[in-house]
Protein backbone atom coordinates (compact mmCIF):
# COMPACT_ATOMS: atom_id res chain seq x y z
CA UNK A 1 0.00 0.00 0.00
CA UNK A 2 1.47 3.13 -0.66
CA UNK A 3 2.52 5.72 1.79
CA UNK A 4 -0.26 9.04 2.53
CA UNK A 5 1.01 12.05 1.32
CA UNK A 6 -0.31 15.58 2.55
CA UNK A 7 -1.47 17.87 -0.62
CA UNK A 8 2.27 19.12 -0.55
CA UNK A 9 3.97 16.02 -1.02
CA UNK A 10 4.96 15.60 2.41
CA UNK A 11 5.36 11.92 3.60
CA UNK A 12 2.86 11.33 6.68
CA UNK A 13 4.44 8.30 7.74
CA UNK A 14 5.97 8.31 10.95
CA UNK A 15 8.47 5.63 10.31
CA UNK A 16 9.55 8.17 8.06
CA UNK A 17 9.57 11.70 9.73
CA UNK A 18 12.67 12.85 11.01
CA UNK A 19 10.89 14.81 14.07
CA UNK A 20 8.58 11.64 15.10
CA UNK A 21 11.96 9.09 15.13
CA UNK A 22 13.69 11.54 16.98
CA UNK A 23 10.81 12.12 19.57
CA UNK A 24 10.03 8.43 19.75
CA UNK A 25 13.56 7.64 20.39
CA UNK A 26 14.10 10.58 22.72
CA UNK A 27 11.30 8.84 24.61
CA UNK A 28 12.27 5.23 24.91
CA UNK A 29 15.66 6.78 26.37
CA UNK A 30 13.76 8.92 28.96
CA UNK A 31 11.87 5.65 30.03
CA UNK A 32 15.19 3.44 30.19
CA UNK A 33 16.88 6.23 32.33
CA UNK A 34 14.10 6.90 34.35
CA UNK A 35 14.02 2.96 35.39
CA UNK A 36 17.98 3.37 36.39
CA UNK A 37 17.84 6.72 38.70
CA UNK A 38 15.00 6.53 39.83
CA UNK A 39 16.10 4.13 42.01
CA UNK A 40 17.95 7.44 43.81
CA UNK A 41 14.88 9.46 43.65
CA UNK A 42 16.22 11.27 40.96
CA UNK A 43 13.74 12.67 37.91
CA UNK A 44 14.82 13.01 34.16
CA UNK A 45 14.30 16.55 34.74
CA UNK A 46 16.83 16.87 37.57
CA UNK A 47 19.01 14.66 35.40
CA UNK A 48 19.28 17.21 32.40
CA UNK A 49 20.09 19.77 35.26
CA UNK A 50 22.78 17.42 37.25
CA UNK A 51 24.62 16.70 33.71
CA UNK A 52 25.04 20.69 33.10
CA UNK A 53 26.14 21.14 36.58
CA UNK A 54 28.29 18.45 37.06
CA UNK A 55 30.54 19.94 34.33
CA UNK A 56 30.31 23.79 35.19
CA UNK A 57 28.68 25.11 38.91
CA UNK A 58 28.11 28.71 39.68
CA UNK A 59 26.50 29.32 36.68
CA UNK A 60 23.15 31.80 36.85
CA UNK A 61 19.34 30.21 36.53
CA UNK A 62 19.42 31.50 33.21
CA UNK A 63 22.83 30.51 31.91
CA UNK A 64 21.83 26.91 33.46
CA UNK A 65 18.57 26.76 31.75
CA UNK A 66 20.31 27.46 28.25
CA UNK A 67 22.71 25.20 28.55
CA UNK A 68 19.86 22.25 29.38
CA UNK A 69 17.83 23.27 26.60
CA UNK A 70 14.67 23.64 29.08
CA UNK A 71 12.81 27.22 29.67
CA UNK A 72 13.96 29.27 32.60
CA UNK A 73 10.78 29.17 34.01
CA UNK A 74 10.74 24.97 34.26
CA UNK A 75 14.52 25.31 35.76
CA UNK A 76 13.39 27.67 38.54
CA UNK A 77 10.73 25.20 39.28
CA UNK A 78 13.37 22.00 38.98
CA UNK A 79 15.63 23.81 41.30
CA UNK A 80 13.55 24.33 44.08
CA UNK A 81 12.19 20.91 44.12
CA UNK A 82 16.24 19.84 43.57
CA UNK A 83 16.86 22.17 46.98
CA UNK A 84 14.20 20.33 48.33
CA UNK A 85 15.89 16.95 47.46
CA UNK A 86 19.17 18.34 48.99
CA UNK A 87 20.99 18.37 45.17
CA UNK A 88 21.57 21.98 45.12
CA UNK A 89 21.94 25.69 46.91
CA UNK A 90 21.67 29.16 45.48
CA UNK A 91 23.79 31.68 45.90
CA UNK A 92 23.62 35.25 45.58
CA UNK A 93 26.06 36.48 43.01
CA UNK A 94 28.56 38.62 44.02
CA UNK A 95 28.78 41.85 41.54
CA UNK A 96 25.17 40.84 41.12
CA UNK A 97 22.83 40.90 43.17
CA UNK A 98 19.77 40.29 40.84
CA UNK A 99 21.81 36.46 39.79
CA UNK A 100 21.81 33.31 41.71
CA UNK A 101 24.15 30.80 41.37
CA UNK A 102 23.28 27.64 41.35
CA UNK A 103 25.95 24.84 43.20
CA UNK A 104 26.06 21.51 43.81
CA UNK A 105 25.70 19.74 47.18
CA UNK A 106 28.09 17.30 48.44
CA UNK A 107 24.86 14.61 48.04
CA UNK A 108 24.58 15.26 44.06
CA UNK A 109 28.27 14.79 43.64
CA UNK A 110 28.75 11.80 45.34
CA UNK A 111 25.56 10.55 42.74
CA UNK A 112 27.73 11.78 40.14
CA UNK A 113 29.85 8.00 39.38
CA UNK A 114 26.63 5.91 39.94
CA UNK A 115 24.22 8.34 37.81
CA UNK A 116 26.63 8.39 34.81
CA UNK A 117 27.03 4.82 35.00
CA UNK A 118 23.55 4.23 34.45
CA UNK A 119 23.67 6.61 31.24
CA UNK A 120 26.32 4.71 29.87
CA UNK A 121 24.37 1.77 30.45
CA UNK A 122 21.16 2.93 28.44
CA UNK A 123 23.67 4.09 25.78
CA UNK A 124 24.80 0.90 25.40
CA UNK A 125 21.34 -0.53 25.52
CA UNK A 126 20.55 1.70 22.38
CA UNK A 127 23.68 1.02 20.46
CA UNK A 128 23.60 -2.70 20.60
CA UNK A 129 24.23 -4.23 16.67
CA UNK A 130 25.18 -1.35 15.24
CA UNK A 131 28.20 -0.38 13.71
CA UNK A 132 30.25 2.15 15.46
CA UNK A 133 31.00 4.07 12.02
CA UNK A 134 26.32 4.39 11.53
CA UNK A 135 26.89 5.64 15.28
CA UNK A 136 29.07 8.04 14.39
CA UNK A 137 26.85 9.14 11.48
CA UNK A 138 23.93 9.31 13.84
CA UNK A 139 25.21 11.78 15.62
CA UNK A 140 26.97 13.77 12.92
CA UNK A 141 23.26 13.96 11.52
CA UNK A 142 21.13 14.53 14.89
CA UNK A 143 23.82 17.43 15.56
CA UNK A 144 23.32 18.96 12.15
CA UNK A 145 19.75 18.80 12.02
CA UNK A 146 19.50 20.55 15.77
CA UNK A 147 21.89 23.22 14.52
CA UNK A 148 19.83 23.59 11.31
CA UNK A 149 16.49 24.23 13.66
CA UNK A 150 18.15 26.19 16.19
CA UNK A 151 19.54 28.89 13.47
CA UNK A 152 16.02 28.94 11.77
CA UNK A 153 14.53 29.65 14.65
CA UNK A 154 17.05 32.45 15.74
CA UNK A 155 16.72 34.23 12.20
CA UNK A 156 13.14 33.95 12.20
CA UNK A 157 10.87 36.28 14.31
Amino acid sequence: MATPRSANGFDTDPLKSYGYQTRATHRAFDRMLQRQIGKHDVSNGFWYLLRVLWGREGMSQRELADEANLTESTTVLMLAAMGRAGLVRKRRDATDKRRSNVFLTAKARRMKPKLLHYAAYVNAIAARGIDTRDLETYLRVARQMRDNLSSYVEETP
